[in-house]
């Protein structure tokens, strides 16, 4: 069912994921510890493991998780502006998937780093900048579920639809 050649190279690239994923959660259990310098490293040295990966969203959410997670420990660290930078790239990133065809994740992306800014904002003392911000992020995700919902109804009425014209078809053989 699958090409030996990849067969041969998956027992490597599921020990690369554990290896990724256990320096994030190194650098969680660092940062956890107050040791944010060490976990920033942590993170980082998550990088090189990733850069030859496909652009996807679940690479890309990973990739998404470590700049966030590099700004909440400089933002930890009293350090705004290095925090800001990993934010707005964390940002990008999902930027890149809304106007790509992956809309769904490229939102998450994008609230998620607006909450962590607005986290880091507050705790750089600039509270009305922390509250605008999160407004943003709680509009965006009441308008976008109400368009789901939207899409839904739609979608329902036209399965009622069919499922009527099929019987209304069956009743008239």
């Amino acid at each position: 069912l699958a090409n030996p050649l990849v067969l041969k190279l998956l027992p490597m690239r599921v020990s690369h994921l554990c290896q990724r994923s256990a320096l994030l959660q190194r650098g969680n259990a660092l940062a956890a510890m107050g040791k944010e310098d060490e976990a920033i490293q942590s993170y980082e040295s998550v990088f090189p493991l990733v850069k030859d990966e496909p652009r996807c969203a679940r690479i890309d959410w990973e990739r998404h998780s470590l700049y966030v997670n590099i700004g909440n420990s400089h933002s930890r660290k009293g350090d705004f502006a290095a925090a800001d930078e990993k934010f707005t790239t964390a940002e990008k990133l999902g930027t890149e998937h809304i106007e790509g065809d992956n809309v769904k994740d490229g939102k998450g992306m994008v609230a998620c780093a607006k909450r962590a800014r607005a986290f880091a904002l507050k705790r750089a003392g600039k509270m009305d900048d922390a509250k605008k911000l999160l407004k943003e992020v709680v509009d965006q995700q009441i308008a976008d579920n109400l368009e789901e919902e939207k899409q839904k109804a739609e979608e329902e009425a036209a399965a009622k639809a069919l499922a009527e014209d099929k019987r209304e078809e069956a009743a008239s053989n």
